[in-house]
């Protein structure tokens, strides 16, 4: 199973001659490489308060012929709310596990349920993790928004130690005000050879699907202009005058 491609090359095409893209905001179907941000970003900094931080655990059986080939982790749910109210997700892939004796590299992670939010993503460097995604992609719904790893998150088996790599927290900063957890993610990845190092974008995808995911739900309010406010109570002067007068 391959990720979809298509929007990927027609947007690389497209920056080959106008340059690369900013990493913010993302539109639907944009196509964005994040750089990564610290907490003195003003769009991805500032103070936030941690609202939700549950654990979503998964696992999958990469060589199913083969007893105890289970990798597996956790979902860290994390949703902060800014000073102005408004929402920030940050669902982070921690505490990986191999039991097998090869290596499983996690390339890609697909989260769904973002609707038409307006939303700015990029990586947080100064927290907890090992690697940032190299790219974003959202469909024109508006809805999926697809992350992936150039540089893949590597898990080598428990037994010799080796690499259990985790993801560095996304920050996917919202105008909503609420959530719920109806949404979605969707981790992409596969075995590499024996003695193999280095990333394999030919290999197979085996996926799993993780439900409970933390998604945005409403719109912050639009504050009404000066002028739209001086009219609307202009409006009900009139029609309490009017009502006096008859």
């Amino acid at each position: 199973m391959q990720l979809p491609t298509k929007t990927a090359m027609i947007f690389a095409a497209l920056t080959s001659v106008v340059g690369p893209a900013l990493a913010t905001p993302l539109a639907p179907g944009a196509v964005i490489f994040p750089t990564g941000v610290t907490f003195a970003d003003p769009v991805h900094g500032g103070v936030q308060t941690v609202i939700n931080d549950n654990l979503i655990g998964f696992s999958l059986d990469p060589t199913p012929i083969t007893p105890l080939t289970t990798v597996g982790g956790n979902v860290q749910n994390r949703v902060t709310e800014t000073a102005g109210g408004t929402l920030n997700f940050a669902p982070r892939i921690r505490d990986t596990f191999n039991i097998d004796g090869g290596t499983f590299a996690i390339s890609a992670f697909r989260l769904t349920g973002f609707g038409m939010f307006d939303l700015d993503v990029d990586f947080r460097t100064d927290g907890l993790g090992d690697k940032g995604f190299s790219s974003v992609s959202r469909s024109l719904s508006g809805d999926i928004m697809t992350f992936r790893y150039d540089d893949p998150l590597f898990i080598d088996a428990i037994i010799p130690p080796g690499r259990q790599e985790e993801s560095l927290f996304p920050s996917i900063v919202s105008d909503a005000t609420d959530y719920n957890f109806d949404g979605t993610m969707k981790i992409f990845g596969y075995v590499l050879p024996l003695g193999a190092t280095v990333p394999n974008p030919t290999a197979d995808l085996i996926s799993v699907t993780i439900d409970g995911v933390a998604v945005p739900t409403t719109l912050a309010p639009v504050p009404l202009p000066a002028s739209s406010l001086f009219l609307a109570v202009g409006i009900a002067g009139l029609f309490v005058a009017r009502r006096r007068k008859t």
